[in-house]
C-alpha cells in the first residue's frame, strides 16, 4: 500500500501482474492469514521485476497447507506457465 502512494507516483502505475502487488497482498492476507499471506506476498514481490513473471496471478487458498519448519514453502516463488499471457491474449479473453 505504501508503494502505491510513494514510488508508484514517481515511476507510473504500470504493473506486470493482475491483480497488482498491493491488491494481491491485501487479498492474500485476508484469505490466508498474516503468516501465510505474508509469505505469499514476499514471493510475489520477488517475482515482480523486469525479468520476472507477468500475467494473471490469482491468490491461492493455502489455508490447509502446513509447513512447520519451512515457512518459505508457503510462497509461490514461480508463476505457473498457464498463468502467463501476452497483452494480445489478455485483450482477447475479455
Amino acid at each position: 500500500m505504501a508503494y502505491r502512494y510513494t514510488f508508484s507516483g514517481l515511476v507510473g502505475a504500470h504493473c506486470r501482474h493482475l491483480p497488482t502487488c498491493s491488491d494481491y497482498a491485501r487479498e492474500a492476507i485476508d484469505l490466508n492469514g498474516a503468516w501465510r499471506g505474508g509469505w505469499l506476498t514476499l514471493a510475489r514481490l520477488c517475482r515482480c521485476h523486469p525479468w520476472g513473471s507477468h500475467g494473471h496471478d490469482p491468490v491461492p487458498d493455502i489455508r490447509a497447507e502446513r509447513h512447520r519448519f519451512a515457512p518459505w514453502r508457503y510462497g509461490r516463488w514461480r508463476l505457473r506457465p498457464e498463468c502467463l499471457y501476452t497483452g494480445d491474449a489478455a485483450r482477447d479473453s475479455r
